[in-house]
């Protein structure tokens, strides 16, 4: 099974790392910094993503005329609460957090929550697909 290259901060230094995705280990991967050596990356906490709050201040990067609807399906914020059950409107990113997207309002768009999961799911489909170098 061939290893997936990402990136990652060095806990220490902040120094942006290659991160060697490990499947085949207790761990979720490894980092190398040239300053500080080799770390292991913890997997990531399902409930700590949750709890994760940046939505509103996310939401307030986004133009305000475009703070009222689904920039995909373009239904309004009031129509998405009455509906049963109702949706909420998700700051969603372009280019992914994990993949160095930011939080600039250019890379942010705002979507209810169907339409954001369907672009996950998307994206999901399409990533089993690509081919990594080994």
């Amino acid at each position: 099974m061939s290893d997936i290259k990402n990136f990652s901060q060095c806990p220490v230094c902040n120094y942006l790392c290659e991160v060697t995705l490990r499947p085949d280990t207790q761990h979720y991967g490894e980092i190398r910094c040239p300053d500080h050596g080799h770390r292991w990356v913890p997997k990531p906490n399902p409930e700590k993503r949750a709890k994760r709050k940046s939505n509103l201040k996310l939401k307030k990067a986004i133009p305000g005329n475009y703070n009222d609807f689904c920039e995909l399906c373009l239904r309004s914020e009031s129509l998405l609460g009455s509906l049963n059950p109702s949706l909420l409107l998700e700051v969603h990113h372009v280019i992914e957090v994990q993949e160095l997207g930011s939080d600039d309002p250019e890379n942010l768009r705002l979507l209810c929550s169907e339409c954001h999961e369907l672009i996950h799911a998307r994206r999901r489909s399409f990533n089993r697909y690509q081919s990594h170098d080994p």
